[in-house]
């Protein structure tokens, strides 16, 4: 009988059974395998869109959309001479998500100590900043950096990671770039500054032609973004920006510096002014040539103050010292005009034919009202009177007494209505913000009085603003056309193609050109033989009228004082208007128009003589 052991060795195991048994795990693994390429077939099928969404829609969170800004357009003068533009800077960007995207801190410190090392800037607050803001990947550090500025940083980051490359070292310096932008520069600083106004830090227009102009100005920004296709791709799209017009002004360049300059020798001089302006106008069409006052400022650096006094600044306040710098005080300003009105009074009742040329006036040195209660007088600035007068010397003489005559024979009626047909107590629309309301500065036939009447056939008591006295003068003395005062001729696009001409049409005729004819002439005597032969110019037939204005309260005994001139008695070209408020003086000794008399020869001279 054979024994056998009950415990088998695995040698002894069947060669079949273990056949057997390595087919069914190659099977259950096949069925696994199935399964698996199953359940991912339907995912592919069912899922697929919403996945490849998800995946392209990370891929575009992470894709920087950035504006793409248009570029400002041109302020140029008539002669296509650069009044304001814009130049290309760049803003420096730092990305500390890329910064801060290795564990071993490889960008971290080569970055910074790039930063600090080109700009000087503070290392310890720019790791504080990339660790605060760690998720973000853009932040605006610096701005407007000029191109030297950005190809310096450029220049050394190449460098110096060619540095690192060739050290063996993993330190680079990354997650810092530039981006585009445009800062606005005006290359003659002070030149017309109350005109042109500026661009702020916010990128917003400040007053002048900035801001009336700014929508022409502006352009449109474009923008650089993708997007997911029909195809799931991720497109690159860019909108291109859309630049601004360029605008080209009336303005004379040579006429503008020549007017701040004699307005400055004045202001800087013995006497001096609380203000003085001067306005050079083509009386023929309205196109201003050139507006300037003594309160410019740097277009450039708007808020700088470093020129004055600290506790006056302090008592005064940054702010009204900016409002009163950056104001048109040829536009914004009212006054009670004076004399120069006088132009009005006498040209109305010429063209009314109340008084022949050869009519007669007597002046005793005052007029007095008699209301049944009270008497009162009012006087002519010749206080012993002036005698009698030809029509003619009623204006070469400036004689109160004679314009209030005058106005009289007008009416109130008459009167008002000359004063609105010369466009007083209107708006010019002359293409600059904030042109003053004076409106309610002005009689109307319902509110005149006798009184008024009297006071304004002289130019007081009622106010107005530099650019309508002067409006109102170029139409008294080119032939009665009455024109909107303009300094804008054209808007044209980069190229210089022409967009929109503007002309402006005349928009009434005020007197007939025979009074106007006359009333140059009655001008050119005041300069030759009257009150203004401080304008006097070897070889010109200058003509003019001077103005003193006692401002109020009349107890203060301040005045402001102006001349308005023409350039040619048979042919005006030029009309050019001066104000000088409050000379430095006490008292009655600022009521000389001989101040802004002499500031009107010493520019329509240095005009004249470099036109030849």
């Amino acid at each position: 009988m054979r024994i056998f052991d009950k415990k088998k060795k695995a040698d002894d195991v069947p060669y079949s059974f273990v056949k057997k048994r390595l087919l069914l795990v190659s099977i259950l693994i096949a069925i696994i395998f199935v399964l698996l390429e199953l359940r991912l077939g339907y995912l592919t099928i069912k899922k697929g869109d919403e996945y490849n969404r998800i995946v392209l829609s990370q891929r575009q969170t992470s894709y920087n959309s950035e504006i793409i800004q248009s570029r400002r357009g041109d302020i140029l003068d008539a002669d296509g001479n650069l009044l304001a533009t814009s130049i290309k800077v760049y803003n420096l960007i730092i990305d500390p998500k890329v910064i801060l995207s290795y564990k071993d801190n490889r960008f971290v410190n080569a970055t910074i100590d790039a930063l600090s090392f080109v700009y000087d800037y503070n290392k310890w607050e720019l790791r504080d900043l990339i660790e605060e803001k760690k998720d973000a990947s853009y932040i605006r550090y610096a701005r407007q950096l000029s191109k030297e500025e950005k190809e310096k940083f450029e220049s050394y980051r190449k460098t110096k990671n060619e540095e690192y490359r060739k050290l063996g070292v993993n330190d680079r310096i990354n997650g810092v770039w530039f981006e585009d932008e445009y800062k606005r520069y005006y290359p003659n600083d002070n030149l017309a500054s109350n005109v042109i106004g500026f661009i702020n830090a916010s990128g917003n227009a400040v007053m002048g032609l900035e801001a009336y102009y700014d929508t022409e100005l502006s352009g449109l920004n474009g923008r650089r973004y993708g997007y997911l296709g029909e195809d799931f791709e991720l497109e690159d799209v860019e909108r291109e920006a859309i630049d601004g017009y360029n605008i080209v002004t009336t303005i004379d360049k040579r006429m503008q510096r020549i007017c701040e300059e004699k307005l400055s020798e004045w202001q800087n001089g013995e006497i001096g002014s609380k203000s003085a302006s001067a306005i050079v106008m083509n009386p023929n069409n309205g196109e201003i040539y050139a507006m300037a006052s003594t309160n410019g400022f740097n277009l450039n650096d708007p808020r700088d103050v470093s020129d004055l006094d600290e506790e006056y600044v302090e008592e005064t306040g940054i702010e009204n010292i900016w409002y009163s710098r950056w104001k048109n005080l040829c536009v914004q300003d009212t006054f009670e005009p004076g004399s120069t009105a006088k132009v009005v009074t006498f040209a109305s009742t010429v063209d009314e034919n109340l008084v022949s040329n050869d009519a007669t006036f007597y002046c005793n040195g005052f007029i007095e009202f008699d209301d049944g209660e009270h008497k009162w007088r009012i006087r002519c600035n010749n206080r012993n009177g002036h005698g009698e007068l030809t029509l003619m010397e009623t204006l070469t003489n400036s004689c109160n007494m004679s314009m209030a005559e005058m106005a009289d024979m007008l009416g109130i009626s008459g009167f008002t209505k000359y004063q609105k047909a010369f466009g007083f107590g209107e708006y010019t629309n002359i293409d600059l913000p904030n042109e003053a309301d004076t409106s309610k500065l002005i009689y109307n036939k319902d509110t005149m009085g006798r009184t008024d009447l009297a006071t304004n056939a002289f130019g007081q008591n009622f106010n107005c603003t530099m650019v309508q006295l002067i409006a109102a003068f170029s139409s008294a003395i080119n032939g009665g056309k009455y024109y909107e005062p303009h300094l804008v001729k054209r808007i044209e696009n980069g190229s210089g193609t022409y967009i929109r001409q503007i002309n402006k049409p005349v928009l009434r005729q005020t007197i007939s050109e025979k009074t106007s004819k006359y009333v140059r002439e009655a001008l050119f005597e005041t300069v030759e033989t009257g009150t203004g032969k401080l304008a006097q110019i070897k070889g010109r037939n200058i003509g003019g009228k001077t103005g003193t204005a006692e401002k109020l309260p009349r107890s203060d005994k301040n005045y402001l004082v102006s001349f308005i001139g023409f350039d040619d008695r048979d042919n005006p070209n030029l009309v050019l208007y001066v104000v000088v408020d409050e000379p430095n003086l006490e008292g009655e000794a600022q009521a000389s128009a001989s101040f802004a008399t002499k500031i009107f020869h010493d520019i329509m001279k240095d005009i004249l003589s470099e036109d030849e």
